[in-house]
């Protein structure tokens, strides 16, 4: 069986969606990925992804509406970590609330932090 775990990132902002493949994929994971809630939804459904990195603010749906409109009991493996640029404890409590299970700093990761970050997902 392989280890390669499987990664979505859901982020509008196409230059951080092609470094974060990049560096992911360097670390020897799969890469999806997504340029809104709808269709990072549609990519959970049909990739069924490990880890998914899911931005806050983007066109269509965002990232909270994304985790109010999936219902995580049925991906009980896959871990949502939730990033923004805006740091705001409310925003924290809420993304944490509806099921995401951390909520980190966008501007604070690097590409070390990205891949220690998602390798401390792995069970």
């Amino acid at each position: 069986m392989s280890n390669l775990k499987t990664v979505l990132v859901v982020e509008d902002e196409m230059v951080l969606q092609d470094v974060y493949r990049m560096i992911l994929e360097t670390g020897g994971y799969a890469v999806h990925t997504a340029s809104n809630g709808v269709e990072g939804l549609q990519q959970i459904k049909t990739v069924k992804p490990d880890v998914v990195l899911l931005d806050i603010f983007m066109p269509k749906m965002d990232g909270k509406e994304l985790l109010r409109n999936i219902d995580l009991s049925e991906y009980p493996g896959m871990r949502v970590i939730v990033y923004s640029n805006l740091s705001d404890k409310d925003t924290e409590s809420e993304v944490l609330g509806l099921g995401a299970h951390q909520f980190i700093l966008k501007s604070s990761l690097t590409p070390n932090d990205l891949l220690e970050l998602v390798r401390s997902q792995e069970v």
